[in-house]
């Protein structure tokens, strides 16, 4: 790579074609960024690099769902921001990679063409050595284990150790560790921020003294970020194996999960394969537009919500399908469970925008709950909720009700509020623009300021002589404002 502006535009590719994955996307999946990217915009974020004005300004913290009951934090960040972390890790991550294990296949780098490798594909790649590898000694034993609370627990001092080891760009290394000890110090957060490749690459080498003693102990292991999994076929082995990295983790500060350790037999690690195996002959004959798949594929979603502990995996894998099929067997169970599903959310509405012979049956629904007592306990649903209105374009005055609900409510996460505010802005009456004209004037938050900008401009209110007020009072805007100011169409996430 060759220098400063190629990094931070390898970081812009990453962030907006990350957004089709991302939990939280972008209301305008950074349209306002990328035009403005030649215009300006990489040349200012490689003068704040230079210059060492570099820590987030304003990091908002997520409670993503991992469950039904559990969240982790997600470390949402301003979009220069995350850009400025991203391009400091691609500065070393081809020397990160040079010294990950070849046992670890979580984000990796292309040498080739300097840019992370998509997570799907290593992760595909590891499930099928890690196959072939169990296949090949019916005498196998199979340990696992992970970390628990992995990323909140990294120690950033500890982590500048091992980068300064590892890489001999000292200046990459100091600002990466000033941009790190500015998050903890600003944030009622610790540890690494979640949500970001770069994260992910930084992760890998914190675990590195493992994959140093597993290889050392000659035994045949599988490591994506912190989930490891080993295979010998003696049981006390892989029980010393176990002992021996849980050493490694306390003096990495870290903790062993214990409902996620042990280890297995031969004969129950095949179960999970032959598993597998099914979910791939399901997947095939979906693709095959064969007869009998849809109700196949309707007894497998059964059996998935049926078990007495529903596997995530096993039910976006379902969901996946019967999207595929526009089959809408699945509407109303999804509907009544959004709760407690809300860590499927992004595969749930995915599923709902393909059923479009259901759409008011579903609008409805949507509406039921947003107007629930129920509805501010889940941001992260609301915010789908919205996103999915959004994205259909579909006008309801239920919804819009329940939009300025969540716009006014200032103690409210502001993902939910910035998708309230884009809905509000194309639905909006000349009087209700008026208000949105209010709440930006009011409102101290970067981050909604500009959804409702976006939002006048949406609703048709947003005169020149007034985006030029803004652009002149909030430089910290003004790229929003040029970017509206050519007259754009807003994308939708």
């Amino acid at each position: 790579m060759d220098g400063l502006a190629d990094r931070l535009t390898v970081a812009l590719d990453s962030l907006i074609f990350s957004q089709e994955f991302s939990e939280i996307p972008d209301i305008a999946v950074y349209g306002d960024v990328l035009d403005q990217w030649g215009k300006g915009y990489c040349q200012e974020l490689e003068g704040s690099i230079l210059d060492g004005d570099i820590g987030p300004r304003h990091t908002e913290i997520a409670d993503y769902p991992k469950n039904d009951i559990s969240v982790r934090p997600l470390a949402r960040f301003s979009a220069p921001d995350r850009l400025i972390y991203d391009a400091l890790v691609f500065d070393i991550a081809p020397e990160l990679d040079e010294f990950r294990n070849p046992s670890v296949y979580s984000y990796r780098w292309n040498h080739r063409d300097h840019r992370p490798i998509f997570w799907r594909t290593s992760w595909t790649q590891m499930r099928r050595r890690a196959r072939s590898r169990l296949w090949s000694n019916w005498n196998y034993k199979v340990a696992s284990l992970d970390v628990s609370s992995f990323y909140e627990h990294i120690d950033i001092d500890l982590l500048t150790d091992d980068l300064s080891v590892i890489s001999r760009n000292e200046l990459a290394v100091k600002r990466i560790a000033s941009f790190l000890e500015k998050f903890q110090r600003i944030n009622h957060a610790w540890g690494l921020p979640q949500g970001s490749d770069a994260s992910g690459i930084l992760a890998n080498v914190y675990l590195s003294p493992v994959d140093e003693f597993l290889q050392r102990s000659d035994l045949p292991f599988f490591r994506y970020s912190d989930d490891i999994t080993i295979v010998d076929e003696s049981w006390n082995t892989l029980r010393d194996a176990l002992i021996g990295i849980n050493r490694i983790f306390r003096s990495k500060r870290l903790s062993m999960s214990s409902h996620k350790t042990g280890i297995i037999d031969f004969e129950e690690a095949i179960q999970e394969d032959i598993l597998s195996a099914r979910k791939a002959s399901i997947d095939q004959a979906v693709s095959a537009r064969e007869s009998q798949a849809g109700i196949d594929m309707q007894v497998y979603f059964d059996e998935v919500i049926d078990s007495e502990k529903m596997n995530t995996s096993d039910f976006k894998f379902a969901l996946n399908r019967l999207r595929d099929m526009a089959d809408d067997y699945a509407v109303d169970w999804c509907l009544d469970n959004l709760r407690f599903v809300a860590h499927a959310s992004r595969e749930i509405f995915a599923y709902f925008a393909a059923c479009g012979n259901r759409e008011a049956h579903i609008q409805r629904r949507l509406e039921e709950f947003m107007h629930s007592s129920e509805s501010g306990s889940y941001p992260y649903v609301e915010q789908r909720v919205l996103r999915y209105f959004v994205r259909l374009d579909i006008e309801s005055e239920a919804m819009k009700g329940a939009a300025w609900g969540i716009m006014e409510d200032k103690n409210r996460e502001e993902f939910p509020r910035e998708f309230a505010v884009r809905y509000l802005g194309r639905t909006a009456s000349a009087s209700e623009a008026q208000l949105l004209r209010h709440g930006f004037e009011g409102e101290s938050s970067l981050t909604m300021r500009r959804a409702l900008l976006m939002a006048l401009y949406e609703a048709g209110k947003l005169s020149e002589r007034y985006l030029r007020d803004v652009q002149y009072s909030l430089p910290e805007l003004r790229w929003t404002c040029k970017y509206l100011a050519g007259n754009p169409k807003i994308p939708t996430s």
